[in-house]
C-alpha cells in the first residue's frame, strides 16, 4: 500500500529530526525510530533525494523524498478527479517536490494501512506537505484536511474519515457515442470490496449518486457484507439491482466491479 505526498519545497532532513516532528502528530509515534538512507526500490527511485524509514510498535513505513514535481500525468488522474476547495488544487499546480510511502510493517489490513500512512502524511505537513494523493484510487485529499481540530484525536480523525475522501476515488465519465455519463469508484478492491458504477443523464445526479455509493461502502464496512452481481439494495424509494458490466463496458474495468441498475417498479411500462 502507498501514498504520495506533494511538498512545497524540497525536504532534506536528519533522522533526529524527523523522529521528532514525527512524535508530537500523536502519542503512538512518541518512540518511533526514523533511520534516513540514500537508496530506495520503489517508484521514482531514479529521482531519490533522500528516504527514511519510520517504524513504531510493529509497523514500517518507508519515505521517500523526490526533489522534483510529480508526474503530470499522476496530478491529471488524483487532483482533477478529486472533489475539494481549488485553492488546494491550486496549491498542488505549483509544488516542487513531492514523497512516497510505503506501508512494509506487519499490519495485513488494507484499510489499516492506509490509516497508518496517513498518520504519518500528517507528519509531513511541518515539512510543507499540501495534497496528499492515492494513485490506486485517481483521488487526493489536502493533507491539512487529516489534521484534528480542537476537541478531537487524530485516530477518532482517521477512523471516521469517509472512505470515498482518500481511499476510494469517485470519477464521472463522458463516453464517446454513448449518451449521458458514467460514475464509477476506483480503488475499492485494494480494501476487499467492488467498485461501483451508475450510468445517469445529466450531471446534477452526482451528488446523490456520490451519496448513495458512500452508504453502500459503509453498509459494506460495518456489516462485513459484500454485494456481489445478484444482490438488491434500496436507497428511498428506489429499489436497485447489482450487475457484472457488460462487454461494451470494458470502460468500467476494474478487478472487481458491479453496476448499480434500477428495478422497475411493478405495473411500469418499459
Amino acid at each position: 500500500m502507498h501514498l504520495q505526498v506533494l511538498l512545497s519545497k524540497p525536504v532534506w532532513l536528519s533522522a533526529g529530526d524527523f523522529a521528532q516532528t514525527l512524535g508530537q502528530v500523536h502519542p503512538s509515534l512518541a518512540q518511533v525510530r526514523v533511520e534516513t538512507r540514500t537508496g530506495f526500490s520503489g517508484p521514482g527511485a531514479g529521482l531519490l533525494q533522500q528516504s527514511a524509514w519510520v517504524r513504531w510498535a510493529r509497523h514500517t513505513v518507508q519515505v521517500a523524498f523526490l526533489s522534483v514535481p510529480a508526474p503530470q500525468e499522476l496530478l491529471e488522474q488524483t487532483i482533477n478527479t478529486a472533489s475539494y476547495d481549488t485553492a488546494w488544487k491550486q496549491k498542488a499546480a505549483t509544488h516542487t517536490a513531492h514523497a512516497i510511502l510505503v506501508y512494509r510493517g506487519e499490519e495485513q489490513d488494507p484499510l489499516e494501512q492506509y490509516r497508518l500512512l496517513a498518520k504519518i502524511v500528517v507528519g509531513l505537513l511541518p515539512l510543507g506537505a499540501t495534497v496528499v494523493l492515492n494513485p490506486e484510487a485517481c483521488t487526493s485529499y489536502p493533507v491539512e484536511g487529516l489534521v484534528p481540530r480542537p476537541g478531537e484525536e487524530l485516530e477518532q480523525v482517521l477512523r471516521t474519515l469517509p472512505l470515498m475522501a482518500l481511499f476510494i476515488g469517485f470519477v464521472t465519465l463522458k463516453v464517446d457515442g454513448l449518451e449521458g455519463f458514467w460514475v464509477r469508484t476506483c480503488g475499492a478492491p485494494r480494501l476487499d470490496m467492488p467498485d461501483l458504477a451508475l450510468h445517469i443523464d445529466n450531471t446534477q445526479e452526482v451528488q446523490n449518486v456520490y451519496l448513495m455509493f458512500r452508504n453502500t461502502f459503509d453498509a459494506m464496512l460495518s456489516t462485513r457484507v459484500r454485494f456481489n452481481a445478484g444482490d438488491r439494495v434500496e436507497d428511498g424509494e428506489v429499489q436497485w439491482k447489482f450487475r457484472q458490466p457488460r462487454g461494451d463496458e470494458g470502460f468500467l474495468y476494474s478487478p472487481r466491479l458491479i453496476v448499480f441498475e434500477p428495478v422497475p417498479s411493478p405495473g411500469r411500462v418499459q
